[in-house]
């Protein structure tokens, strides 16, 4: 065969199995789907499923810190036991005959700033055409024990309006028993001064001290005249006249 015949004979070859002349191209390698990895899809193409928030419990209510006990003795007893600034004198919370008030003022010897406060107390009464008189103020612990003796010998039922000697808060020039000058006791709490005190003192910083109900609380029977000066800021917070001192402060 001719070198003219065996190039007609490739060239017939290759149109047969249609090949062309071009140089053949590396051989593409197979691709093998992934047996042990998903495809992860991308992150525009995930639907986020919605989040569950978890129901919040309610903020429990803060409970206050119970008051430091009442640990004093001998001498420490010539000044009151005190919480929050406020001194606290009662059957459980005794002074001596040496504590007297720091800064006595005016013919009932109160606290001074106990006086200031009642005589605008007084004045704002009078403006309203209400008589607001001083029954009693400051008391010493010689008068205090005077006074519950007689009661001990004369009034044995009624004790529960007597405290005994160191155990009074008119000892400290912060307590006044008020009236109207003619109406005394328990019906002093229906007259126009018993009335007026009874909506208006908070706003003057006094509490009725010993409020109708709460005599196993304080110890005292209800004294609708017992008027205890403990400052505007708290006494605000009595105005329904049935808080005592002792769950104000902690100590009931």
């Amino acid at each position: 065969m001719t070198w003219r015949s065996s190039a007609l004979a490739v060239a017939a070859v290759l149109a047969v199995t249609g090949c062309t002349a071009s140089p053949v191209a590396s051989p593409v390698p197979v691709s093998v789907p992934a047996t042990t990895t998903p495809a992860v899809p991308s992150p525009a193409a995930t639907t986020a499923s919605p989040t569950t928030t978890p129901s919040r419990k309610p903020t429990p209510t803060p409970t206050p810190s119970a008051p430091p006990k009442d640990t004093r003795k001998g001498s420490q007893l010539n000044k009151p036991y005190t919480v929050n600034g406020i001194p606290v004198i009662s059957k459980k919370h005794r002074i001596t005959a040496a504590y007297a008030p720091k800064n006595p003022s005016g013919e009932y010897h109160l606290e001074s700033a106990t006086a200031a406060a009642l005589a605008k107390m007084t004045a704002a009464a009078r403006a309203d055409g209400v008589r607001i008189r001083v029954h009693s103020g400051y008391r010493n612990w010689a008068s205090q024990n005077a006074s519950y003796q007689r009661a001990r010998r004369n009034y044995p039922q009624n004790l529960s309006f007597y405290a005994p000697a160191g155990a009074s808060e008119h000892q400290t020039g912060l307590a006044v028993d008020l009236w109207d000058g003619v109406t005394w006791s328990l019906p002093m709490a229906s007259t126009a001064t018993g009335k007026w005190l009874f909506r208006h003192a908070h706003a003057y910083g006094f509490v009725l001290r010993y409020p109708n109900g709460k005599t196993k609380i304080t110890g005292y029977h209800y004294e609708p005249w017992h008027y205890r000066y403990i400052g505007k800021a708290d006494a605000m917070k009595f105005k329904g006249n049935s808080l005592t001192l002792e769950e104000y402060l902690g100590l009931a």
